[in-house]
């Protein structure tokens, strides 16, 4: 007998001997076949399907059926439940067979719309335009609600139940961008500023959303072209090149062509000199033709030049505009076309601040608030959460992350660092990032912490109270378990503790739930946190 005959088998005679006294034995046995591949996975869900049709004739076994449900239920979870389903299902897979399946299963709302996200993940082209429709379908029932406190409910309870998957994060974003779709298609009066920022990502769900192609996004193209009209201040300064800033005389002469110089203007111009600090070619021609034209004198033969001389720009700007508030100039850095492709653009933009003005950076530009401009934002802070504090540093941040004695070894961490974690507005603004569609940008940012510093990290961001919190949640359940089995571990738990307790329940809920083995130290420690 092979083992996939051997597996088969076991599995018949696991249901065949299912009782009331041994279903949670049986159900751990079950569990751990799965663990043993796709294949062995495939096996377990069908036998499930196949019970689940005799059941529909033979409703006298309610065991089983409490086990194919809980069965189904954890498949579900795992992160090959898409290759599993279609493997066993194949071409039967249509919304009508999902519809009745998570009807008979007793699915719930956010069981079923997880089941239509993990089908859109398919590498079949009909099982994922499939899941996506019945996701679809889902998502547009939860709006359907008469009350908006109970949609907003609902929709927390998915996000919930998203944070029970292996890998939560992959299905995040979809799901964000499904439902910004149906609240901008159908006009709902559902609040959902966690996931829209401005009129402008509207056009982008069409772009994200690969299963709307039949939609005409024209209409948006020519919206948001014409919503990104501004002074090309910006794109003339890349046109003409590092000879702009070749001599205080003729960069004054191409910025006074702009007069007059505007906060935004200089921001633009920041913007693109940190984003082109290097690379660009030499337009001597271009640049000598545009002060031809403009004075009738030619620009000097120089040189080739391969970089812009930060000085010149910052004293021709300030003679053109002594009085600009370089406060506002960074507030304006939230614009259509900034974003700094490398750590290089990024040091190159904190030198132009430096020359410029020689307050510190004022933080709240940029973790003040959620920019129009999320990807630009995004990119400033992907390089300010490494650069050492001599160079970025979020020391002055009203919001600081206290107690940190409660971690052991990390004011040695901290003399060193520029305070990125312990900055409670920086942590603030990531949260509220992972909520509007960014949850694996975000998390791709967090690598460090959570690998270097994860106590800190969880401590800190248990301060936060976002809409859904469910880069709490991802936070939470990768730290917390590594916290529960340390024997120092108490010491964090207590004060976290006391930022949510809430937080504390989910981790240890979470924990029982995966390990019950747990539960005496889990029982001590909150003993010693009473």
């Amino acid at each position: 007998m092979s083992k996939h005959e051997e597996t088969k088998l076991q599995i018949e005679v696991l249901f065949e001997e299912l009782s009331d006294s041994n279903l949670d034995h049986t159900l751990e046995e079950l569990y751990e076949i799965t663990r043993c591949g796709d294949p062995e996975s495939a096996s377990l869900l069908r036998s499930c399907l196949n019970h689940n049709s005799l059941l529909r004739k033979d409703l006298r076994n309610p065991q089983l059926y409490s086990a194919i449900v809980l069965v189904f239920k954890f498949l579900l979870c795992q992160i090959n439940f898409s290759k599993v389903f279609t493997d066993v299902l194949g071409t039967a897979i249509n919304e009508g067979f999902l519809a009745d399946l998570s009807d008979e299963l007793c699915l719930s709302s956010p069981e079923k719309i997880a089941m239509g996200l993990a089908l859109s993940e398919s590498e079949d082209p009909n099982n994922r335009k499939c899941g996506k429709n019945f996701c679809m379908a889902q998502i547009e029932k939860l709006f359907a609600s008469p009350s908006n406190i109970d949609v907003n409910q609902q929709i927390q309870d998915v996000f919930t139940f998203l944070h029970r998957f292996e890998d939560p994060s992959k299905y995040l974003d979809t799901f964000t961008g499904m439902l910004r779709l149906v609240q901008f298609r159908d006009s709902s009066p559902i609040d959902l500023a966690p996931y829209v920022s401005d009129k402008l990502e509207e056009a982008d769900i069409f772009r994200n959303l690969d299963f709307l192609d039949d939609c005409n996004v024209s209409d948006f193209d020519a919206v948001v072209a014409e919503l990104e009209k501004e002074n090309s201040v910006d794109e003339t300064i890349k046109e003409l090149g590092y000879r702009c800033t070749i001599d205080t005389l003729k960069c004054t002469d191409v910025l006074s062509r702009f007069s007059p110089l505007t906060e935004e203007k200089v921001s633009r111009i920041f913007g693109i000199i940190a984003r082109t600090y290097t690379g660009l070619e030499d337009n001597q021609l271009t640049f000598s033709a545009f002060l031809t034209g403009s004075d009738g004198n030619p620009a000097e033969d120089v040189a080739s030049i391969s970089s812009w001389n930060i000085s010149i720009l910052i004293n021709s700007i300030k003679e053109l505009a002594p009085d600009i508030n370089w406060l506002v100039v960074m507030q304006s850095l939230d614009h259509q076309g900034f974003y700094l492709p490398s750590e290089g653009s990024f040091d190159c933009l904190m030198t132009i601040y430096k020359h410029a003005c020689q307050e510190p950076f004022p933080l709240a530009a940029v973790i003040g608030s959620i920019w129009d401009n999320a990807e630009g934002q995004l990119s400033f802070l992907k390089y300010a959460i490494s650069a050492p504090p001599e160079v970025f540093s979020f020391s002055q941040s009203l919001r600081q992350l206290a107690n940190i004695d409660a971690v052991h070894g990390f004011k040695t961490q901290v003399a060193n660092s520029n305070h990125a974690w312990l900055c409670l507005d920086l942590l603030d603004i990531f949260c509220q990032f992972a909520e509007r569609g960014h949850a694996a940008v975000v998390l791709s940012m967090l690598e460090y912490p959570l690998q270097h510093c994860p106590e800190v990290l969880l401590l800190g961001i248990s301060h936060i109270n976002t809409t859904y919190n469910f880069l709490q949640f991802e936070v939470l359940s990768r730290v917390f378990p590594n916290i529960i089995g340390d024997p120092m571990g108490s010491r964090t738990v207590h004060h976290l503790w006391h930022a949510s307790s809430s937080l504390v329940l989910l981790g240890f809920v979470n924990i029982l739930n995966s390990n019950r083995e747990s539960t005496p130290r889990v029982v001590d420690i909150c003993q010693e946190i009473k």
